[in-house]
């Protein structure tokens, strides 16, 4: 096989494009969020997520007070009538399309598993340094 490339996500996706933009993100600061926020999956994935991102041990620096480039949110977002899928079935459809702007990030998919999927994306993204930060895709 063929050594992955460096920041590369596990499994790869079928199609990324990452770019060199680099954004803070502040440790209480991002709000994450779901349109199916009843689903008990989604709840605690969330709060399973929530050290991941910010390991509770770090000490993190705040970003410069003049960074324009502070992500604000993460959406976990299924369209139309979200519902949520107690068991995943063999033919569950774990797509997603995971976006990162300048301080919004999106998670879209059809189902709470392929939403786990790009939340699961989203935490390999992170890297720390003295400040956390995300890379733009």
């Amino acid at each position: 096989g063929k050594p992955s490339p460096p920041n590369a996500v596990w499994p790869h996706p079928q199609q990324i494009t990452i770019s060199n933009d680099v954004l803070y993100i502040r440790p209480h600061d991002l709000k994450i969020d779901s349109n199916i926020r009843s689903c008990d999956i989604i709840a605690k994935a969330i709060q399973r997520y929530e050290p991941i991102f910010f390991p509770p041990k770090l000490a993190m620096n705040l970003p410069p007070s003049s960074a324009n480039n502070i992500l604000q949110s993460l959406t976990l977002n299924i369209p139309g009538n979200a519902q949520c899928e107690q068991y995943i079935q063999q033919n569950s459809n774990e797509s997603y399309t995971l976006t990162i702007s300048r301080q919004i990030a999106n998670v879209e998919a059809t189902t709470v598993w392929g939403l786990l999927r790009g939340l699961e994306t989203f935490s390999q993204l992170i890297y720390i340094d003295q400040q956390n930060y995300v890379r733009s895709l």
